[in-house]
């Protein structure tokens, strides 16, 4: 796998695209552990790559987590509070 030379250890907002086409992105690395978000190519993509896997239910703290609507809004870096 191919790493920035400059470190070894995984960061927030890293991404890899894998050989199946999918994507991973860091999102926290905490107390040795490394969480991501993965995106498939399709429905199909994502239903193989989780074939092997066991279904323990749904997580409710994500579940219940705002939809990304919930960001839409003036960009904070270019909202003007004169306009």
């Amino acid at each position: 796998m191919d790493r920035e030379p400059s470190r070894e250890d995984p960061a927030k907002g890293d991404e890899y695209v894998l050989p199946d086409g999918s994507t991973e992105i860091v999102f926290l690395v905490e107390g040795g552990r490394v969480l991501t978000v993965s995106e498939y190519e399709s429905i199909d993509a994502f239903e193989e790559a989780v074939s092997t896997g066991r279904y323990v239910g749904t997580r409710e703290e994500v579940a219940t987590m705002p939809g990304v609507e919930a960001f839409d809004g003036p960009d904070p870096a270019t909202d003007d509070p004169e306009d």
